[in-house]
């Protein structure tokens, strides 16, 4: 397991005005990729995985845990061919290529940062000719009796809400570079909004930061964050950064610590 400030950060172009870390599911694809291929591959996967998400969502089990036994349901003897699916069938979110073109293009940091598997982002990532670094969990196919292990190698050492940490992910790349931007969408990007310097918000995200009263800008498509993005690298506008970073009402060690720490009067 990676500890906190243990997350490898790519060096950074000299005068990048931010960094833009984006969550995969339902965020630069467009469906969650896990539960399609629960839906897809596992027996009665889709009622299950309905199931998981209920009990998430109202509060009976973590965010790892909801993981967790997600990925307990997929056959990872057909790892391979759920990765074909993956490429073959997941399109990504209308305005991704856009984006990723103009980030690329200027040389601006991007990273994906996901509570997904590498064995599915990956291909798919590659599918697109894109060559970013990939922030994930991970699954080992040499446990006991063959049996495929969960790896968090981005997680936190002593909590055990998320798999990744993404706030510690965020807060990583914010001590050793320009500005953080987040781009997300579901319950597992609230820690990485609540220490992110600008965020991007839609679906379950946006609802979170609405009632947190945390600093956003909406989107539903990215052709909106492409240009809003475009706008303050040009100076056009300024970038909207937030006058203090975490939460202390938050359930993340993370979020609590930088919310301890804000200067005075932020």
């Amino acid at each position: 397991m990676t500890a906190p400030g243990r997350v490898r950060v790519s060096p950074r172009p000299a005068g990048s005005p931010f960094q833009v870390l984006m969550d995969f599911d339902g965020t630069f694809v467009e469906p969650n990729v896990a539960i399609e291929l629960v839906a897809e591959f596992a027996r009665d996967g889709a009622r299950v995985a309905k199931e998981v998400d209920l009990d998430l969502h109202a509060g009976r089990i973590t965010l790892r845990e909801a993981w967790a036994r997600e990925v307990a349901l997929l056959p990872m003897d057909r790892m391979d061919e759920m990765a074909r699916y993956t490429v073959d069938n997941i399109p990504l979110r209308s305005g991704a290529r856009e984006l990723c073109r103009f980030l690329l293009g200027r040389s601006l940091p991007l990273a994906i940062v996901s509570g997904g598997l590498d064995f599915y982002i990956t291909p798919l990532l590659r599918r697109e000719g894109l060559d970013v670094p990939v922030f994930s969990d991970s699954v080992d196919r040499g446990g006991e009796g063959g049996k495929a292990l969960l790896r968090h190698p981005y997680g936190h050492p002593t909590c055990r809400l998320c798999g990744i940490c993404k706030a510690e992910v965020v807060r990583t790349h914010s001590l050793q570079g320009p500005p953080v931007v987040f781009v997300g969408d579901g319950s597992t990007d609230r820690y990485a909004a609540e220490t992110a310097d600008v965020v991007f918000a839609r679906h379950r995200l946006l609802t979170y930061c609405r009632e947190q009263g945390i600093p956003h800008v909406p989107f539903e498509d990215l052709h909106p964050v492409r240009e809003h993005l475009e706008a303050w690298m040009e100076g056009r506008t300024p970038l909207p950064l937030r006058g203090s970073k975490g939460l202390a009402s938050s359930s993340c060690p993370i979020s609590q610590e930088l919310a301890r720490v804000r200067p005075t009067g932020a």
